[in-house]
């Protein structure tokens, strides 16, 4: 079985595993919707995402794995930068758009991702982790450094 597909799979049975177990008592409680915005706004995001492949590509029953940078500035604004495979570099910086709806995180990926990427997201501390289905499938993994560490800034 194929590496993507294996830690797809292990995902899952987290995710359901998890789900199946909801009636115990939480051992750590998860910060109010609330507070996502300052957990967020201000941070740079360092994520790996699964993707299905950009419109028009052929599906071949796997998803993409999409390395990503984004600063996530106060105002809505993103500098997103994308590991290009091909070059063996991430990407010049963009700007994009980024929003927070409760806990769902929506940020404009550039190419070589497929465009807007939506999650319904979970903070804890500098992790950060979400599985979406609006626009399309995603599921994201990653961390929150403060500050501006695309371009250097903190």
């Amino acid at each position: 079985m194929k590496p993507a597909c294996t830690l797809f799979l292990t995902l899952l049975a987290l995710i359901f595993g998890a789900s199946a177990q909801a009636a115990e008592p939480a051992a750590v409680s998860l910060p109010p919707a609330a507070a996502l915005p300052g957990q967020l706004a201000g941070h740079t995001l360092s994520a790996v995402a699964f993707i299905p492949p950009r419109p028009g590509t052929p599906w071949r029953g796997q998803l993409t794995r999409l390395m990503l940078q984004a600063y996530l500035g106060a105002d809505g604004r993103a500098v997103v930068r994308v590991w290009d495979p091909a070059r063996g570099a991430y990407t010049p910086p963009a700007e994009r758009r980024w929003s927070l709806t409760g806990s769902t995180l929506c940020l404009e990926v550039p190419a070589p991702g497929n465009g807007p990427m939506c999650a319904n997201v979970h903070v804890w501390g500098p992790r950060i982790a979400g599985v979406g289905t609006k626009p399309s499938y995603a599921m994201i993994d990653g961390d929150l450094k403060p500050g501006n560490v695309i371009l250097g800034r903190r």
